[in-house]
């Protein structure tokens, strides 16, 4: 019984402690509004790790059942027993899930039952994994599951993790003869020895990955979610190679280089997905003698760990290459994908490191990067496809040796390149957050104006738990990351258009004064209280967000000059202050009407970036279709992108902005017209 890959698929108790603020009746809304925000986010990630939890199941009994029932028949009387659990307990996550989602939202429960009742019935394994494979690829579709690395992990840090938090029960050399394995409880089953052939044929590094995460039921195996996603991942690719020699991978991969090997083979992802028998089987045109596939196989599970260059502009390379061939193969679909993949599983991963040494640059092969995949919907011919690949090609050259310049040397540079990443990434969160500051104070509504400190202190908290929380337990997918800062790009349009809207209307004196007479107490209100948080909030958290990941960068590239890096930080945020001051006195010595006026222009013109750039990200992570159009070009500076979705949200903010402005020059016109009529019928006679 192959206990150890059993996944922890145990009942779990929630408790939420709920919170309260001292404060104003609004004030007491705002924390209540945040707790209920943040209590969605965590009803979200309960769901997202419920359907993990299930598809790591799905997986087991898809790939294990054979080992139960054969030709109607029970091979095994305590495999069996597992499979009748486990399709009980696939049944029972199901309806946590759909309980959490309030509805099937992948609409895996028909099958999922059918798994339940043909398991039960002993029916043929090619059915059951038939089932099992089916609503896997469901949830993982819906859901975004990576069943991958972002990239292959390095031998070296595999091991590493592995002889620090494995070791113990498991052995140095994997053979489950660990210092720890006599004090274990259970002591049953003994630890799983990686060594053992028959016993990891059947297994992938997926597999392994879950029993990593989720740790295993009626064992002594513990859960390492606490390790990060990249680490466990490490660990379990590190443990496929502990059977095979250095020798034999060599010979492997000599092998295979002397063959025409499909690059799909040595992908992240087949190699994560699949069991050392599956690759056997698709290596077999390759090696036709046993001892050939073995080493072939060495070469896959270790050789290519010790050897394969994992960084991430080469990633970009690759995939852009195999987009390129894809596409003159006539696979327009597949070509698009890999065209995605070359960005988010290679490109932006070097991106925050790019930016934070030459950001014009890094903008510029980002552009071209959109510009190759919106080519490739198009259906450009495939002559004009290869010219872009060779184009970016040639452009990651040269991002390479950005990226390999020794910049460190200088203090200085170092000093320099922190300050301005916190003024620049700053500056656009801090002409907001002074404009709607200095509109608030005009407007003698001084008490609104610490909800709008509220916004922004929250963001800086959710900024730094962040940086802390990817520097700890959690690693942001590429895919993730990007939707996340789509998401935020979103909410922040729709809240600055309202805002530069409510400006808008507001810059004739006469409305102002009717506002200032009888409107100021409203802006206390739970409602514009909430928008003002909500507003500052997004704001700033967007730039957070970007704030974190090229510090980050900065950070690692810098070990000796850390100091100059914080000080750069300092000097870099006093002179963001210092200039948002600057702002919000001059904006209180502006005429009423200008000074509005040229707010809420601002803001529009951010509303309209924001709205391009962020259904751009959401176009990239896969949640919004994209369509390309021939025109306009691209102009990344102010959100524009020639796909029909980016132009249409964008289109969107303008009509909204000529429907506001048509409808308040008709007012106008109405109210001098009254006014006209009051004069002539007022006038002495």
């Amino acid at each position: 019984m192959r206990s150890f890959w059993k996944p922890l698929f145990v009942n779990r108790s929630e408790s939420r402690r709920s919170v309260s603020l001292h404060g104003p009746i609004a004030a007491h809304r705002s924390a209540v509004v945040v707790f209920l925000i943040l209590l969605f986010v965590a009803s979200t990630a309960f769901a997202d790790e419920e359907a993990k939890r299930l598809v790591a199941l799905l997986d087991y009994l898809g790939s294990d059942y054979k080992n139960a029932v054969q030709g109607g028949k029970i091979v095994n009387q305590n495999e069996f027993a597992e499979m009748q659990e486990f399709s009980k307990r696939s049944l029972d996550l199901l309806k946590q899930l759909n309980e959490a989602e309030k509805a099937d939202k992948a609409g895996v429960e028909p099958t999922i039952k059918s798994l339940a009742t043909q398991i039960e019935n002993k029916a043929d394994p090619t059915a059951v994994t038939e089932l099992a494979n089916s609503a896997k690829q469901k949830l993982i579709a819906t859901y975004n599951i990576v069943p991958y690395p972002k990239q292959l992990p390095s031998l070296a840090s595999g091991k590493a993790i592995y002889l620090e938090n494995c070791a113990q029960c498991h052995g140095e050399t994997g053979k489950g003869d660990g210092p720890s394995r006599a004090t274990m409880n259970p002591k049953n089953p003994v630890p799983a020895n990686f060594t053992d052939g028959e016993f990891m044929a059947g297994l992938s590094p997926f597999k392994a990955f879950n029993a990593i995460s989720f740790g295993v039921e009626n064992t002594a195996m513990a859960s390492f979610a606490a390790l990060s996603e990249e680490q466990r991942w490490q660990v379990a690719f590190y443990i496929f190679s502990l059977r095979f020699s250095a020798e034999s991978a060599k010979a492997g991969a000599a092998l295979l280089q002397s063959k025409n090997v499909p690059g799909d083979l040595t992908t992240v992802a087949t190699l994560a997905t699949n069991s050392d028998e599956e690759l056997l089987e698709k290596l077999k045109p390759y090696a036709a003698q046993e001892s050939q596939a073995t080493n072939a196989l060495a070469d896959l599970r270790r050789g290519l760990l010790e050897t394969k260059p994992t960084e991430p502009l080469l990633i970009a390379r690759t995939l852009l290459r195999e987009a390129s061939e894809l596409y003159a193969k006539g696979e327009k679909e597949k070509a698009y994908q890999k065209a995605v993949e070359a960005y988010i599983d290679g490109y932006d991963l070097a991106e925050p490191a790019l930016f934070a040494k030459d950001i014009s640059f890094g903008r510029s092969l980002e552009g071209q990067f959109t510009e190759f995949r919106n080519a490739i919907k198009l259906g450009v011919s495939a002559e004009e496809i290869q010219k872009r690949h060779l184009e970016i090609e040639a452009n990651l050259d040269e991002a390479t040796q950005i990226l390999a310049r020794d910049d460190s040397f200088s203090g200085y540079y170092s000093f320099t390149n922190s300050a301005l990443i916190i003024l620049r990434e700053g500056l656009e969160a801090a002409l907001i957050l002074a404009a709607i500051l200095a509109m608030l104070r005009v407007m003698g509504a001084t008490q609104a104006i610490r909800y709008i400190h509220l916004g922004w202190i929250l963001a800086l908290i959710a900024g730094c738990l962040t940086w802390v929380a990817t520097q700890t337990v959690m690693t942001f997918s590429g895919q993730h990351r990007e939707s996340m800062e789509g998401f935020i790009s979103v909410f922040a349009a729709v809240a600055l258009f309202y805002v530069g809207y409510w400006l808008h209307t507001r810059t004739e004196a006469k409305r102002w004064q009717a506002f200032i007479q009888n409107k100021v107490k409203d802006v206390l209100s739970g409602k514009k209280v909430l928008g003002l948080v909500g507003i500052s909030f997004f704001a700033v958290y967007r730039e957070a967000l970007e704030v974190v990941l090229f510090y980050q960068a900065l950070w690692l590239q810098n070990e000796g000059a850390h100091g100059a890096v914080i000080w750069g930080f300092v000097a870099g945020l006093t002179a963001l202050v210092v200039v948002t001051l600057a702002i919000l006195k001059i904006g209180l010595q502006i005429p009423l009407k200008y000074f509005f006026g040229a707010t809420g222009a601002l803001l529009y013109i951010m509303a309209f970036i924001f709205a391009g750039n962020g259904i751009k990200i959401l176009q990239v992570a896969g949640w919004v279709p994209t369509t390309p159009i021939g025109f306009p070009p691209q102009v990344p500076f102010l959100g524009i992108y020639p796909t029909l979705e980016t132009l249409a949200a964008q289109g969107l903010m303008l009509l909204a902005f000529v429907t506001t402005s048509v409808w308040m020059a008709r007012e106008n016109q109405k109210a001098a017209r009254d006014k006209e009529s009051y004069v002539e019928a007022t006038r002495p006679r």
